[in-house]
């Protein structure tokens, strides 16, 4: 019986994970090759979390995620895994509906629903071609109208988070999270989501003149390169595990640094010095294989 389950992240702040691509000075992300939708990496994630719980105990570090590449070419043998986490819910800042203007909303997409739903156990069901929300109207953005109609219970079902949010964010974001989401076809979603991803131009400023301290090349700066991101205010998910090694598996104290960084904020992604990459975490199921419950456990030799 495999140990598997589902961890949450609400973006604080834009998230990069990637690298330059190939449309000249665009610094873009990382993207599934079949949808083209960003996402993070499970080698990130897991590179993130590694570094948290090893500035509280290193040798914690070493059980839980293995003992890194030593001189002699060793390595330890890792109890927890992470998978890649995936776009679940987008934000929309740039929406106006039935005259109103700014409309906070979020948008997902059939194929992220439905897997979703398949990972974390909810309700899997069909969704029109049409779009569908929590509230019924006439939405614009830029020059698209979308008429939406309303939710079945079952699509409801189908929609929802599994297990409690995080506390802080249920006190800050459930409330406007419950009314305000629409969920599309996967080619609508795929257009509407690039208009909604975060981007900023940013500029190289010119080394001044060793004689005369003075900058002569002209305008003094140019522009450098625009960075793509993940914006704030975007749901994650991503699939996570115990694989305990039989002779020595990992303890509570151990699993419980690993929740204190996995259902706090923890940084993910580059550019971490202008305060990008901070993220609020949060899992389904924070126990520790075999402790609390009667069910086996999946055990690695």
């Amino acid at each position: 019986m495999s140990d598997f389950r589902t961890g949450y992240l609400y973006t604080l702040a834009p998230i990069h994970c990637g690298g330059e691509g190939d449309l000249g000075n665009i610094l873009d992300i990382v993207r599934e090759v079949h949808t083209d939708f960003p996402y993070i990496p499970g080698s990130s994630l897991r590179g993130s979390l590694r570094w948290d719980v090893n500035s509280i105990d290193p040798a914690a570090a070493d059980k839980l995620f293995g003992r890194e590449l030593s001189a002699d070419g060793q390595m330890g043998i890792h109890q927890v895994w992470f998978g890649d986490a995936r776009l679940l819910w987008v934000p929309m800042r740039t929406m106006s509906m039935n005259g109103n203007r700014n409309v906070f909303t979020w948008v997902s997409c059939h194929s992220l629903i439905g897997n979703h739903a398949l990972l974390s156990g909810l309700p899997i069901t069909e969704f029109p071609h049409r779009p569908v929300g929590t509230q019924v109207g006439s939405y614009y953005v830029a020059d698209a109208q979308l008429e939406v109609s309303a939710l079945t219970e079952l699509q409801k079902q189908a929609i929802a988070l599994a297990g409690d949010w995080q506390q802080a964010l249920a006190d800050a974001v459930k409330s406007t999270w419950n009314h305000n989401r629409i969920v599309l076809a996967d080619s609508d979603f795929q257009t509407l989501m690039e208009h909604s991803l975060w981007t900023q131009i940013r500029n190289k400023i010119n080394k001044l003149d060793d004689e005369d301290n003075e900058d002569h090349s002209e305008g003094g700066a140019e522009i450098f390169w625009t960075d793509v991101c993940i914006p704030r205010d975007t749901i994650l998910y991503y699939p996570w595990g115990y694989k305990l090694n039989k002779t020595n598996p990992v303890a509570k104290q151990e699993h419980d640094y690993l929740m204190d960084v996995v259902t706090g904020l923890f940084q993910i992604g580059g550019q971490a010095n202008v305060g990008r990459g901070w993220v609020q975490g949060w899992v389904t199921n924070d126990t520790l294989p075999g402790l609390k419950t009667s069910q086996s456990v999946p055990v690695e030799a």
